[in-house]
């Protein structure tokens, strides 16, 4: 029904010819797909694509599996296929670069790390200078970089 648009459920309206066609949408969900990748460094567990349900247009997003960490980045949505699209540009812009989504990775594993110690019933002192380099870490991460 390209030039009709619905305003609510059961009714139809005409409308200025903004409609994305599925060229365009699919143009989009590679786009999405490849600034998963650049953000993360990982290529997506399941491919972005455009699902409407319940009267919604939603993206889901999500990074690579089996990382380690949650693989779902989060849901898209919108009234339109465009504005879905536009929220997941606006979602994978949000997230860290890929150097400090390494830094926070890496600080994560430490962070589980010093779980497991405390766990095992590992003297503190051995887990106190881990926690200090997760202090650390997170101070300078905080302060931001240093002018040189």
């Amino acid at each position: 029904m390209k030039g009709m648009r619905p305003h609510h459920i059961g009714a139809v309206t005409p409308h200025e010819d903004t409609d994305m066609d599925v060229t365009e949408i699919t143009a989009r969900l590679y786009a999405i797909g490849a600034a998963i990748l650049d953000k993360t460094g990982e290529t997506p567990f399941l491919e972005p694509k455009l699902g409407i349900s319940d009267g919604e247009c939603r993206v889901g997003l999500y990074r690579g599996y089996g990382n380690g960490c949650d693989y779902t980045i989060g849901t898209a949505t919108g009234d339109t296929p465009e504005a879905a699209l536009d929220d997941a540009d606006r979602i994978i812009a949000a997230l860290p670069d890929l150097e400090n989504a390494k830094l926070h990775r890496h600080m994560a594993r430490v962070a589980d790390c010093i779980d497991a110690a405390h766990s095992d019933g590992i003297a503190d002192e051995y887990v106190t200078p881990l926690r200090l380099t997760v202090k650390a870490m997170s101070d300078n991460l905080l302060a931001g970089p240093v002018a040189s």
